[in-house]
């Protein structure tokens, strides 16, 4: 498997040097990643997950939602299996009206359908990792086959929680970043690059 791509040095592009919605243009710093760059990712990561899993029948991939919805459905639109399979999708956050907690609360759909698979967790950011730790813990207790994770964007922050993603995208510096998939506030997830958040906004 490639390496992830390292891109916690690179400056910022202006927003008016890639195409951004202009609501958006006011509230960004920058783009760090733009749209090209993440489908060549995505394509990149789809074609190890292809060799990884070309002809495994119990293939079961898993969208952690909402902000892997983006990255779920096009790394699958670019799998090019063998074999017949099924997906799921489970509910988590820790960010509840009170305060942020460590647990993140998580609900599965259909999670009698993962014994003997081998899932692939996909996820659109490991910060802390808690999040992930507790979705493949939790997966562990329906008697899978095997456990996989795959993320998108990964900070490079010290973990207090062991994970460590098969296949990963992008290592990104440790700040507010929204777009393709990630959000303040339920909005910016249809931004198409990655995009540093003015942290004014985030402040307030």
């Amino acid at each position: 498997m490639t390496l992830p791509i390292d891109v916690r040095d690179r400056d910022l592009y202006a927003p008016d040097q890639v195409h951004v919605n202009e609501a958006y243009r006011s509230d960004l710093e920058g783009i760090l990643i733009p749209h090209e760059e993440i489908e060549d990712c995505v394509a990149r990561l789809a074609a190890e997950i292809t060799d990884e899993y070309r002809s495994n029948p119990d293939f079961y991939p898993i969208c952690v939602l909402k902000g892997a919805m983006r990255f779920f459905v096009d790394l699958l639109r670019h799998l090019d299996l063998e074999v017949l399979y099924s997906e799921g999708i489970v509910y988590s956050s820790r960010y509840q009206a009170g305060p942020t907690t460590e647990t993140p609360s998580v609900q599965f759909f259909n999670e009698d359908n993962l014994s003997g698979k081998d899932v692939l967790l996909v996820e659109d950011i490991l910060d802390e990792g808690y999040t992930l730790a507790t979705l493949r813990d939790q997966i562990e207790e329906f008697d899978p086959a095997s456990v996989t994770i795959t993320t998108l964007f990964n900070t490079s922050v010290d973990r207090d929680v062991n994970v460590d993603p098969a296949f990963k995208g992008f290592i990104i510096p440790d700040r507010f970043f929204v777009g393709y998939g990630l959000d303040y506030e339920e909005r910016y997830r249809d931004l198409h690059h990655l995009g540093a958040l003015d942290p004014e906004i985030v402040d307030d």
